[in-house]
């Protein structure tokens, strides 16, 4: 799951020169059709679980939490803000969500939806 997060973050990034680091921590249009799928609560439930999985792997993510828009917020700022950590921070977040939605809807859907959310990803990989 960690190249498909991979993708769909590649998919997501803004051009280059912009200010936001990980512009997003999960691709937008992922984020819109998991909301259509799963309910605005549905999402950010999942949201979060995946905001403490990817945590206790990255300490920049400790202290984050899901904001009322379904975004991650709160990001400890005093790590250094270098392009690296903030990207791998959004992949092992995407990657836990798509690791929360195998577990509970399975890897066929999975990717169904992810297809659907970003075409111009590869979901098959």
């Amino acid at each position: 799951m960690h190249a498909l997060a991979r993708a769909l973050l590649a998919a997501s990034q803004p051009a280059s020169g912009s200010d936001t680091p990980a512009a997003e921590f999960v691709n937008e249009n992922l984020r819109l059709a998991l909301t259509r799928f799963a309910g605005t609560d549905g999402f950010a439930s999942l949201l979060r679980r995946a905001l403490v999985l990817a945590s206790a792997e990255l300490p920049v993510l400790q202290g984050a939490k899901v904001g009322a828009e379904g975004r991650v917020e709160g990001i400890d700022r005093s790590f250094p803000q270098d392009d690296t950590v903030w990207q791998e921070a959004a992949i092992a977040i995407t990657a836990q969500l798509l690791e929360l939605l195998v577990t509970f809807i399975g890897e066929p859907l999975t990717r169904r939806l992810v297809r659907e959310a970003c075409p111009e990803t590869s979901p098959e990989e």
